[in-house]
């Protein structure tokens, strides 16, 4: 920094401090490139953008939401005019999984049970609960949508559908659930046997008549 510069010939230190004071600062907050555009959900509490529909349970059907859209991702903000974070959804083209909220869906399926007939996020749910709840009677469809709710507290959506992957045929499912589920999570502990050496090779395994224990002791079956 003491030398001469090549051209100038003045001390590089001497340069470098009358160019310091030209020096802009950098910003402390990232520059965010995005576009901001209003959408209407709805009457299923679904965002339709683009190709994908989004689910919103935390919303209200109809609602209407701004979309702070960026390369990656969407933020949907409220639009009641203080911009409220209510959910951030990953681009399609991302490949990234869509995050859904099972709890409130089915909260909305229970205000409406027609609802889990036609809305777009059944084809997420695993195909054995679709097939459970989209059932065409009425009360049935009622039941099983307020057991899924339930279950949703203490279960993932996932679990649900691999206990009733193995109901499968049986004739009543309902009732069964909730049993599997448990078996489930505590499956029944069978110990490995050991090994023990001093039992004879010859009488492993064996089982003894109990009639000739009868027969000394008298007993009889009469």
């Amino acid at each position: 920094m003491n030398r001469l510069h090549y051209a100038k010939k003045e001390r590089i230190a001497d340069l470098w401090e009358a160019e310091r004071k030209k020096l802009l600062t950098l910003p402390t907050v990232p520059f965010e490139v995005f576009r901001l555009e209003p959408t209407r959900l709805n009457k299923y509490r679904e965002l339709r953008f683009e190709t994908t529909t989004y689910p919103l349970p935390q919303c209200r059907p109809l609602e209407t939401v701004w979309l702070k859209v960026k390369w990656d991702e969407i933020e949907v903000l409220s639009g009641d005019g203080k911009y409220r974070h209510l959910a951030t959804l990953p681009r399609p083209y991302t490949e990234k999984a869509i995050p859904i909220e099972w709890s409130a869906v089915f909260d909305g399926y229970r205000r409406k049970p027609r609802a889990v007939m036609y809305s777009d996020l059944a084809k997420f749910m695993p195909a054995s609960v679709r097939t459970f709840v989209q059932v065409e009677e009425v009360d049935l469809r009622k039941s099983r949508i307020a057991l899924i709710r339930r279950l949703l507290d203490t279960h993932q959506v996932s679990e649900i559908g691999a206990a009733l992957d193995t109901l499968t045929g049986h004739f009543s499912p309902d009732a069964a659930l909730e049993h599997v589920l448990y078996t489930m999570k505590h499956p029944e502990f069978r110990p490995e046997p050991f090994t023990e050496p001093h039992t004879p090779m010859e009488i492993h395994g064996h089982t003894p008549d109990l009639r000739q224990y009868d027969a000394i002791l008298g007993v009889s079956k009469a």
